[in-house]
């Protein structure tokens, strides 16, 4: 895990979830990594500026940083673990330099069209493969061997650094070296299928971090909640409104960008009133 100043409130919160979480807490190892400013210097020189925090692409570095290590689970800070880490271990594939549960239609969207800007080759089936990079098991063997942090250093001096930065970087540069994991271990749009017994990936919940949030978006309410030792409640069935092909029946010309707006927000509504306790 990494985090600067601002985000290591949801490293702890994080980190706690996974312990609570694991059948057996004695055998995790933990390597977090916060404010280096040497590091820091080094990610801008490399990729560029980035609107948020540029420990986001210390994954990019594990390589070297974890240099006596084969392989390791990345996990971003906007986290909360609901499911046993241990099991990752069983799901590790010594052929692939990275794998990661596949994200949602409307960055995949966003993506190939700055790929389009930038005149990007990629290949047919990115659709298919393009993941979230916030939870994923890294062969450090395979990166270092296959200079994963080169390349991706070669195709940002090339192209630029693109919207999700280090996730979009990733799914161009290893599109032939990834797997894929099941989908409960990256959830960004919760759902009775999916929330049980997950990792919820709560994106943007930064905001959450650094201050008692009092606003009204969902998941940071969420999370708060979470981190001051609230239980869960028993999920419920997710509204069939929320579902996709509900939303595409009621408006039959709205994008993918759009239906991942509408289903998380409202997904979020639901997930909170469900297993909120006050």
């Amino acid at each position: 895990m990494a985090a600067d100043a601002g985000y290591m409130k949801g490293l702890e919160v994080a980190k706690a979830s996974m312990i609570a979480s694991c059948s057996n807490p004695s055998r995790l190892e933990f390597h977090l990594f916060g404010d280096d400013p040497a590091l820091e210097q080094r990610i801008r020189s490399d990729f560029g500026t980035y609107k948020g925090s540029p420990m986001a692409f210390l994954r990019l570095y594990l390589g070297e940083l974890l240099a006596g290590i084969d392989w390791v689970v990345y996990s971003d800070v906007d986290t909360l673990w609901r499911r046993d880490v241990l099991e990752l271990a069983a799901l590790f594939d010594a052929t692939k330099t990275i794998q990661w549960a596949r994200d949602i239609p409307s960055t995949v969207v966003e993506f190939k069209d700055w790929c389009h800007e930038q005149d990007v080759s990629l290949s047919d089936g990115i659709s298919k493969v393009y993941a979230c990079s916030g939870i994923c098991i890294i062969n450090l063997k395979l990166w270092r061997e296959r200079d994963v942090l080169g390349r991706c250093k070669a195709f940002v001096k090339k192209y630029g650094c693109p919207k999700c930065a280090d996730q979009d970087i990733l799914n161009a540069v290893l599109v032939e070296e990834s797997g894929l994991l099941p989908g409960h271990w990256d959830v960004l749009i919760p759902s009775p299928e999916n929330t049980p017994c997950c990792v919820l990936h709560l994106t943007g919940a930064g905001r959450a971090f650094a201050h008692p949030y009092t606003g009204k978006v969902l998941q940071y309410r969420y999370w708060e909640h979470v981190a001051r030792g609230a239980p869960f409640n028993r999920p419920m069935a997710l509204p069939f409104y929320l579902r996709d092909w509900m939303i595409r029946l009621c408006l039959p010309f709205s994008g993918a960008v759009l239906r991942d707006r509408i289903r998380r927000y409202f997904a979020f509504r639901w997930f909170f009133h469900k297993y909120y306790i006050s």
